[in-house]
């Protein structure tokens, strides 16, 4: 009887340290003083992304997984070849040809005109690969709101888990600003 105490203890232990490792997966934060209850219509900007692993998508294929991934969101996302030929036509600029940090500087000039903010993904490519998505607010590049989420060890560097990131990220913006917008509204 007294083994089978033990066991159980033992296994309650287990199963409990494994929900705590698991707990970390993801962080978010919101800025102070930052309003997220405002943005309406989110952009998808040029990734940070450097494939490392044979099979992994490359840079176009995260961003078009990046924007595929906004079905879970309520909001209205504007995709980064939207975003570019809307540029193109209006300033007669291709940041599409243009090295990235002169397509960055480019796109956060112009991204204002067509939503209120726009998401930046950072990809790190480490033993498990982990995704740092960054909000700022079009016009003032202020950074409103940024979300850390990582792959399982046993994940892949494939679409499916991709993504999985990408909505993950989606899911828990919309989820921040409907509780920041329920706490200001119990302040007034």
């Amino acid at each position: 009887m007294r083994k089978i105490i033990q066991m159980l203890v033992i296994a309650c232990m287990v199963v409990f340290s494994t929900q705590v490792a698991f707990a970390n997966a993801d962080r978010e934060t919101i800025q102070e003083g930052a309003d997220i209850t405002t943005v309406k219509r989110i952009a998808v900007a040029s990734p940070l992304y450097m494939p490392v692993k044979e099979k992994a998508p490359d840079k176009a294929m995260l961003t078009q997984i990046e924007y595929d991934a906004s079905n879970v969101a309520r909001m209205y996302v504007v995709s980064y070849d939207e975003v570019a030929n809307k540029i193109k036509e209006a300033a007669n600029t291709d940041i599409k040809s243009l090295d990235r940090r002169q397509a960055a500087k480019i796109y956060k000039e112009n991204v204002a005109k067509y939503a209120d903010a726009y998401v930046v993904l950072t990809v790190a490519n480490n033993s498990r690969t982990t995704f740092f998505f960054e909000v700022y607010k079009a016009g003032t590049n202020e950074l409103l709101y940024t979300y850390e989420i990582r792959a399982n060890r046993s994940e892949d560097d494939n679409v499916e888990t991709f993504t999985n990131l990408c909505q993950q990220f989606y899911k828990h913006f919309e989820r921040a600003a409907t509780e920041q917008q329920k706490t200001n509204s119990k302040k007034k």
